[in-house]
């Protein structure tokens, strides 16, 4: 879910000014964000597919706009099916040339007649020329089988700090807490070293490490080791290539869940953003990782993610 954190955007490659966006005017049409989608699957043969549009009454472009938007959320597993939706206030207000600014997502969640008011908040800016921030507020339904039939939810919060301390390196660091509905407490602690490898082409090179520890002992609801660490080395690429702004993400790294030997991780990450001046703006994300889960330690999990929109 939300996973939703992009820590690496801010620091992956130097941003060019397009005169593209330097030339764009300054109006506000409507927008039809449709359709948008989510489709994920797992080694545990757990499938999500959520289908849905938005109305967009004030649309600049793919990164400035508010409005509404509805889902259809499809769940499956073995010999279980469930269908939810999903109803929310959406707002957007994205700088295309350094990352930075705030999107926010409020809305109402409903599956097995239960209804959940989720929230997606991320607002990120400068301190000063070589430091910036992000803090995040997320809530929404703890995906799988048993928590959806359960009604388990979370709420998770907190704040990460990117700063360039040489002309070729950042380093990044994150704290964060998920509070969940059963009672457990999961406190995240991330960190990245970052190296400009080739900075015109925009590709570094990423030493990256996350733990986490939960508050209770292991559940049927989801994975919750008491405590979880990965280290990760991984090369990552950030440029815009005719005004399309590309992103990716190739990790290898080895996990360690509690007293288990370690073993290893994999992680692939690409996403691609049209340029916001286009009559169509597509936004679309893709990614397949390899680490633990309820079977074991070779949990596989892939997702593909889209958003197109239309102004008028």
């Amino acid at each position: 879910a939300g996973g939703a954190m992009a820590l690496a955007i801010g620091a992956t490659g130097v941003m060019v000014t397009s005169p593209a966006y330097a030339a764009e005017e300054a109006k506000k049409d409507w927008g039809l964000m449709a359709p948008t989608v989510f489709a994920s699957h797992d080694s545990d043969n757990f499938d999500v597919v959520k289908v849905g549009a938005g109305l967009l009454p004030v649309y600049q472009n793919g990164q400035d706009y508010w409005g509404v938007s509805a889902a259809r959320n499809f769940y499956s597993a073995p010999d279980w099916s469930a269908v939810g939706s999903q109803l929310s206030l959406v707002k957007r207000d994205i700088n295309p040339q350094n990352g930075l600014g705030h999107n926010l997502s409020l809305g109402v969640n409903r599956i097995y007649d239960r209804d959940l008011l989720t929230a997606d908040l991320n607002y990120s800016a400068m301190l000063n020329a070589t430091t910036n921030y992000e803090a995040f507020f997320t809530r929404d339904r703890v995906e799988t089988k048993n928590s959806l039939m359960g009604g388990i939810a979370y709420n998770f919060y907190g704040a990460s700090i990117e700063n360039r301390f040489a002309p070729r390196w950042a380093a990044v660091g994150f704290l964060g807490q998920q509070q969940f509905t059963d009672d457990n407490i999961r406190n995240h602690v991330r960190a990245k070293l970052i190296y400009d490898l080739f900075p015109v082409e925009g590709i570094n090179v990423q030493l990256r490490h996350r733990q986490y520890h939960d508050s209770h002992d292991l559940t049927g609801n989801y994975f919750n080791p008491k405590n979880y660490q990965e280290q990760m080395l991984a090369l990552g690429m950030r440029r815009r290539l005719n005004d399309w702004q590309l992103s990716g993400l190739i990790g290898l790294g080895r996990q360690k869940i509690s007293d288990d030997p370690r073993t290893t991780t994999r992680l692939v990450e690409f996403e691609g953003v049209s340029p916001i001046a286009n009559k169509v703006f597509l936004r679309a994300k893709a990614g397949y990782s390899e680490s633990a889960g309820f079977n074991g330690p070779n949990y596989r999990y892939e997702y593909f993610q889209a958003d197109l929109i239309f102004p008028f």
